[in-house]
């Protein structure tokens, strides 16, 4: 006991953060193996299991079964509560647990959920996780009860557990629902009452715990903090402008917008532009889209949501110091600085390593999805598939269920990278160590 005691005490904050995931995806997995998982008595293999509760606890949504068919009562419930968790991080789960007991806190376990929650600072930590637990259930319960209301007369009682369930889904940004044949909410693409409350959850899921606290706490422009501007011009910018492209790059195609009145058209634009970033359910047939179109949601997906949010992807923040900076050294300006704040250097020098590791790791996975793929779909799904797993999105079109074993597993590698973060995946497999040399510098050409 004690040696498993100095073990845990000897690893470091991102492998116990990846390793949390981990033991929560497995425990899925064992779950959705059991015959009474399925509505018809039958066994998932283990590998079909691991993907699908991967897909759940990272909320991500990609499926190579239909959620709303195969799975029972108790299938689906177990799928929303690993949702749930996995949205919200087993760290925090289990800190709102000893906090409820009265247990103690102790350090450790305060930087275990700064890591999980990718904060620099362990003082008030307790106080945020349990900000966020308040936030999340009184907005699910909140607009659960608007969708399980609007339900009611068509479903009956069973309106609840539908109401509910996808409210969880939406806010915690994972995109699996229970209509079945994989149709999403393409029947409601005309509902005004349902993609209001959709997006809604997608958005106050994918900006992220700080700025709804912030928001809440302070409600005045001046007041918000740096991060809280940049997060919500930023994602302003990238509804309007990405359901403005999506207008115009599918206007025209049949199959998807261009049949539809000039509201329905606008809505589903919108509608696109919001769960692209990082939630997965879509009104309108992926399979249909134009190549344009496909290559916006591929660039949105891989910005993705915003820090200390259920969603995935760079997040808006790393985006944006990106961009600044670039801007910063084609200006020759010494700093980077955004509504009168100078962005500090070690959020820049992370920021370009989280870009760099993640345009390695989608250009090795999709790599190996072509080779694995053997030329049986069309370049472009390919790359939207692993973009989508990546940032976790789970937008699909369709090739999903046909992987083999070896992309299945790519795709399970992927999706719990873009949950857990590459920076701190990456540093899971590195001991922290401080540098107590300083070496002499030398100039290098660089372009």
């Amino acid at each position: 006991m004690n040696n498993l005691r100095q073990l845990f005490f000897s690893m470091n904050r991102s492998l116990l953060v990846a390793l949390s995931f981990m033991v929560l995806i497995l425990l899925g997995a064992v779950l959705l193996m059991l015959p009474f998982a399925s509505a018809k008595g039958q066994t998932l293999s283990f590998l079909d299991a691991l993907f699908t509760s991967t897909s759940a606890c990272c909320v991500t949504g990609l499926v190579v079964v239909d959620t709303g068919t195969y799975f029972s009562a108790f299938g689906k419930t177990v799928l929303i509560v690993l949702i749930q968790i996995g949205g919200l991080g087993i760290m925090t789960v289990t800190t709102l647990f000893s906090l409820s007991l009265k247990s103690h806190i102790n350090m450790k376990q305060r930087l275990l959920i700064t890591e999980a929650l990718n904060q620099r600072d362990p003082a008030g930590v307790l106080r945020m996780v349990i900000d966020i637990f308040k936030f999340t259930f009184f907005i699910e319960f909140v607009i659960g009860t608007a969708l399980a209301l609007y339900f009611y007369e068509e479903m009956g009682s069973s309106a609840f557990y539908f109401g509910y369930w996808h409210a969880v889904s939406a806010f915690c940004n994972a995109g699996f629902d229970l209509l079945g044949d994989y149709a999403s909410f393409a029947a409601y693409r005309s509902d005004y009452f349902i993609n209001f409350c959709l997006m809604a959850l997608i958005f106050f899921g994918g900006i992220g715990f700080t700025v709804i606290g912030d928001v809440y706490r302070n409600r005045r422009w001046k007041k918000f903090s740096l991060h809280t501007k940049i997060v919500l011009s930023v994602n302003a910018l990238l509804i309007a402008g990405g359901a403005a492209l999506f207008y115009l790059l599918e206007q025209g195609n049949q199959a998807t917008i261009g049949s539809l009145p000039l509201y329905e058209q606008i809505m589903a634009s919108f509608f696109q532009a919001v769960t692209v970033r990082t939630a997965g359910f879509n009104t309108v047939d992926m399979a249909a889209l134009t190549n344009g179109a496909l290559l916006l949601m591929v660039l949105l997906m891989f910005v993705g949501a915003s820090s200390t949010s259920t969603g995935g992807g760079i997040k808006t923040t790393t985006f944006t110091v990106l961009l600044l900076s670039t801007f910063a050294l084609l200006r020759d300006k010494k700093e980077v600085v955004i509504f009168g704040r100078r962005i500090d250097d070690g959020n820049i020098n992370k920021s370009h390593s989280i870009f760099v590791l993640s345009a390695l790791w989608l250009a090795l996975s999709f790599f190996a999805l072509l080779v694995a793929d053997g030329g049986r779909n069309p370049f472009q799904y390919i790359l939207f598939e692993v973009f989508s797993a990546f940032g976790t999105v789970g937008l699909g079109i369709g090739i999903t269920p046909q992987w083999g074993a070896f992309g299945k597993i790519i795709l399970i590698i992927t999706m719990f990278i873009g949950r857990v973060g590459i920076l701190t995946f990456s540093m899971s497999f590195f001991n922290k160590k401080f540098d107590r040399v300083r070496y002499p510098a030398e100039n290098i050409l660089i372009g």
